[in-house]
């Protein structure tokens, strides 16, 4: 699998490295659904998020949860 960058969030909190951490994905578009989780299992935080074009939509979102 290529390099992908992954945003590290800090949900629920003002302080970094606290409240609820989460992932996002910019370029969501480029990887399969197996990649996507691939990806949420390596990184480990307890959501990930990744943005995708949508024909009907702005966009969608692929979210995958921790394990």
């Amino acid at each position: 699998m290529k390099p992908i960058t992954v945003c590290h969030y800090d949900a629920f909190s003002k302080e970094p490295g606290m409240g609820n951490p989460a992932g996002v994905v910019l370029n969501g578009d480029e990887l399969a659904d197996e990649e996507m989780q691939e990806v949420a299992f390596k990184v480990g935080f307890n959501e990930t998020a990744f943005p995708i074009k949508s024909a009907v939509a702005d966009f969608r979102i692929y979210f995958v949860r921790g394990l």
